[in-house]
């Protein structure tokens, strides 16, 4: 990889691990149905990386694919259900790392949240963040 900072990350269970290179910036907070759903919270914290700055360092095997809308799929770990990170089929250099996977240590630049049009009634927005009643660009 190149010359920034090495993170470590994982699933819940450590049969899957991964390092990403950083810096992690321009994460977004997704509020949207199908993010809720996979992360069983009000959002998920997600980071577009380039695909040459991920290296998976440990699959026993367990990582399963789900194609959650057409052209997008959600890698998470079979055994323990964590979510790793997302291939999205119309940006193939990239990938969206989970954040919560990462190290607690790991520094990410937050920026906006995202899809708040269709978040859940119980959650509040209460930081001054951009909102985005649908994707930013």
């Amino acid at each position: 990889m190149g010359q920034g900072r090495t993170y470590a990350g994982g699933c819940l269970c450590g049969a899957f691990q991964f390092e990403v290179e950083g810096p992690l910036t321009n994460v977004r907070l997704c509020h949207c149905d199908l993010c809720r759903k996979a992360n069983g919270s009000a959002y998920s914290a997600n980071c577009r990386v380039p695909r040459e700055m991920f290296c998976i360092t440990k699959d026993e095997g367990t990582l399963r694919r789900y194609e959650s809308s057409p052209g997008a799929w959600r890698v998470f770990c079979g055994t323990c259900g964590s979510p790793a990170y997302a291939d999205v089929e119309r940006d193939k250099d990239h990938i969206r790392v989970r954040l919560g996977t990462l190290e607690r240590g790991a520094q990410a630049e937050i920026t906006a949240h995202v899809w708040t049009g269709s978040k859940a009634a119980w959650d509040t927005i209460d930081d001054d963040l951009a909102c985005y009643e649908e994707g930013a660009g």
